[in-house]
């Protein structure tokens, strides 16, 4: 693992993450055979929003996610 990738969301499907160097936000799939699509910041908020239903959880407070906590709250 990346050290400057954080887990800001997840769930058994997905993992939303950002990796600090690039400051690019990523929807990564838990299935390898899916493939790791690129995505805005609202676009990444919007999937983080859903992440309760399927089992999972927004992780508030990490580096670099303070625009982020927002969109999702607002969202929720």
């Amino acid at each position: 693992m990346r050290d400057d990738r954080t887990v800001h969301a997840q769930d058994r499907y997905v993992e939303v993450v950002r990796y600090d160097r690039a400051g690019k936000w990523y929807l990564e799939p838990l299935s390898k055979s899916a493939p790791v699509q690129r995505v805005t910041i609202a676009s990444a908020a919007r999937r983080a929003s859903v992440c309760p239903k399927y089992g999972g959880k927004v992780n508030f407070g990490r580096h670099g996610g303070s625009t982020f906590d927002r969109m999702v709250r607002k969202l929720t």
